[in-house]
């Protein structure tokens, strides 16, 4: 995906875009969903991107990526669709899981559970496990819990790639290979 994109859909056989925001190439790392917070904060409605991390798998390849940032998390200001104004971004730090650095494996953002409520953000980052954001600040997204899964099957690193959160809070996460963890989560 090249642009963020909001579409006005009143006439389902003549969609429009009313708004558009490309932050890519800066962010090299595609697109994998846009959605908008569920709630308005300080009177703004607030939207999310979270790109998929693309890394490379060889060490040559990885050695060519160094200094590149990995994908991540982004707050963009869609009160006026006409005028989407980035806000913020959120990054987990290589430092933040033991298996940042696995050969083979990725390190990123991937997807985040699109059915939620409030400003928590539940994030897949793949190695990096599960990552909790609030974004009641969507100026200063902070992590306000996460969760590293062993690695399971033989493999060297986990591979968190989807998380989704049932009526009750439970939160299932879902490795991309082998693993399947169900959590319960004090916050609200």
């Amino acid at each position: 995906m090249a642009a963020s994109r909001w579409w006005y859909v009143s006439d389902l056989a003549k969609p429009r875009t009313v708004g558009a925001y490309n932050y890519h190439p800066l962010f090299p790392e595609p697109t994998h969903t846009v959605r908008p917070v569920p709630i308005k904060i300080d009177g703004r409605r607030i939207a999310l991107a979270i790109d998929e991390e693309d890394q490379a798998q060889s060490a040559s390849e990885e050695a060519a990526r160094r200094g590149r940032a990995h994908a991540c998390i982004l707050t963009f200001d869609v009160t006026v669709p006409g005028a989407i104004k980035p806000l913020a971004q959120f990054q987990v730090s290589d430092l933040d899981s033991p298996f940042s650095r696995t050969p083979g494996a990725r390190f990123g953002a991937h997807q985040f559970a699109e059915r939620t409520g409030g400003t928590l953000v539940y994030a897949t980052w793949f190695s990096g496990g599960l990552r909790i954001v609030d974004v009641a600040d969507p100026m200063a997204p902070r992590e306000v819990g996460w969760f590293i899964p062993e690695p399971a099957g033989g493999r060297p690193a986990p591979q968190s790639n989807d998380v989704t959160l049932d009526d009750r809070g439970l939160i299932y996460l879902v490795d991309r290979h082998v693993g399947f963890d169900i959590l319960e989560s004090s916050l609200s």
